[in-house]
């Protein structure tokens, strides 16, 4: 940042004191990224970064060669203070990103397809949460829900691609972070009254533990899929966002946990993820199996083996057969279930 200042003396004048704290903050994303991208041995997880910062750049009005230059500077002060071969390697990673930044979009489609069943109950319902009318939503999911939809399906189809649109909103900078707080919280709340509306099975002899690592906030997914277990059967312990590592291994061995659920929705996750992974294996509760879901790792193909886990699922739909077929593979150990 101090290069970077000094190159760019007009960035002062310009963003101010605020920006340069925020200028500190974002090198930090980019270092952070950069060193799990080169971790993983996923360029693509820095390259998707990069492409994401673009966007959430050009709809802030600010110049987008200012993060190229970044990028630049970063690459700089790498070899001049690492070297080596891990060095090369994240100018490889650095170099790519900026030979490929034109071409990242500069609008990312958006999350609901019109294609999908209930594509019209989506847009209706992340509308109503855009004009702070929560009591239109729930009556819209109500009305649906009456006329015969499974929740199951007002998860997959409703709630997952509208929480996914309110972020792809938040980075177009069309709506606040206080937006997407209430349109989160709004269908949590949604989500607590259509409990009573799952198919119940008979409660069987498998337990799940949900939950997100320590830092990671974004929690729906985890909660929908820990809801949907708990109607299949299962016994469920959901712990929600921002849970310490030493707790949940203690809750492993307390209720030997079959299943351990983690969300993880950025790279700035995945350090605690790999520490969670590492912690319950070296605990010696090898008979539990791991599953990972979330943005980052949908977005990465295969980076779930690379955090060490045993499988990975796309949505809270699919990771109930996931979750099924890990513990009919437990009688294997070091089995792992595609995603």
């Amino acid at each position: 940042m101090h290069e970077l200042y000094r190159r760019h003396p007009e960035y002062e004048t310009r963003y101010g004191a605020a920006g340069e704290q925020r200028c500190r903050e974002d090198i930090n994303f980019h270092f952070c990224t950069l060193i799990e991208a080169l971790a993983s041995r996923a360029p693509e997880l820095f390259l998707n970064y990069v492409g994401w910062g673009k966007i959430v750049l050009i709809n802030r009005r600010v110049r987008t060669d200012d993060l190229i230059d970044t990028l630049l500077i970063m690459q700089e002060v790498i070899d001049e203070s690492v070297g080596g071969r891990a060095a090369a390697l994240a100018r490889s990673y650095i170099q790519e990103a900026v030979y490929k930044f034109d071409s990242f979009p500069d609008t990312p489609p958006s999350y609901i397809d019109l294609c999908s069943p209930l594509a019209n109950l989506a847009n209706a319902y992340l509308q109503a949460l855009l004009s702070a009318d929560r009591d239109e939503a729930r009556r819209l999911v109500r009305a649906s829900v009456r006329r015969g939809t499974r929740v199951q399906d007002i998860y997959r189809y409703v709630f997952e691609p509208a929480q996914r649109e309110v972020g792809r909103l938040w980075q177009m900078n069309h709506i606040s972070v206080a937006q997407e707080h209430y349109c989160t919280a709004s269908t949590e709340m949604l989500m607590g009254e259509l409990r009573l509306d799952l198919e119940q099975s008979d409660r069987g002899p498998h337990f799940f533990l949900g939950t997100c690592v320590a830092g990671a906030q974004h929690s729906v997914g985890i909660r929908m899929l820990s809801e949907l277990l708990e109607s299949n059967g299962w016994r469920v312990y959901y712990t929600g966002a921002n849970t310490p590592v030493a707790s949940l291994v203690e809750l492993i061995g307390k209720f030997h946990i079959d299943v351990l659920g983690i969300s993880a929705a950025t790279a700035m996750d995945l350090p605690q993820v790999r520490h969670l992974i590492e912690a319950v294996r070296g605990s010696g509760k090898t008979k539990t199996r791991i599953m990972v879901g979330g943005r980052i790792f949908n977005e990465v193909k295969g980076l779930w083996k690379k955090v060490g886990a045993d499988a990975s699922a796309k949505d809270a739909v699919s990771a109930v057969d996931v979750a099924h077929k890990l513990v009919a593979s437990k009688r294997t150990p070091g089995r792992r279930t595609p995603a």
